[in-house]
């Protein structure tokens, strides 16, 4: 889970177009604002998804959250 200074500092880091990202723990996709994690194995369609961040800034979310930044771009 971001603290509130984190979350001060990605959102001032945010975009319009950003590379659309999920965060992952052990296969399980997280909620950055919550901590919460999503039930293993469920549909993506159904993952929380980040639109507007850059994929330094995502890099950089993972890397507070212990988690692995997966990106989609198609």
């Amino acid at each position: 889970m971001l603290s509130d200074e984190q979350i001060a500092e990605v959102t001032a880091e945010m975009v319009p177009k950003g590379t659309p990202v999920r965060f992952q723990i052990g296969g399980q996709t997280i909620n950055i604002m919550t901590g919460e994690k999503q039930a293993k194995g469920i549909n993506v369609m159904y993952q929380i998804f980040y639109w507007n961040f850059t994929k330094e800034t995502s890099s950089k979310i993972a890397q507070w959250v212990g988690a692995v930044p997966v990106f989609s771009e198609g």
